[in-house]
């Protein structure tokens, strides 16, 4: 079994970890599995309520960082992977008479 984890040990691996990204000021430990309290450095009006534990094993707790990490990601991989003449292009007269509901959508109206 590990060690115990103090406020000072925390620290240290959340600042190696995420440098200066969060503001540790409002902290108050107790363990390491009960909630602390930062605020994120980009998006400080939200406070984060997270444990020590789930704060040092995922991307930090801020949701709105999360958002934007996730976009860029989404946007990088798209621009790289994604030829726009690759994209398959809908026929929607094929699909209207491949099904009997559709014809007698478009002859009511």
């Amino acid at each position: 079994m590990g060690s115990r984890i103090d406020e000072a040990t925390f620290l240290e691996r959340a600042l190696s970890r995420f440098g200066a990204r969060y503001d540790y000021s409002e902290v108050v430990y107790r363990s390491y599995r009960s909630p602390i309290r930062i605020r994120c450095k980009d998006h400080p009006v939200r406070e984060i309520v997270i444990t020590p534990e789930r704060h040092l094993q995922t991307t930090g707790g801020c949701k709105y960082c999360l958002r934007n990490y996730r976009n860029q990601t989404l946007e990088r991989a798209l621009r790289i992977e994604c030829d726009p003449s690759d994209l398959p292009v809908p026929r929607l007269q094929e699909s209207a008479a491949l099904t009997p509901l559709a014809g007698q959508i478009s002859e009511a109206m």
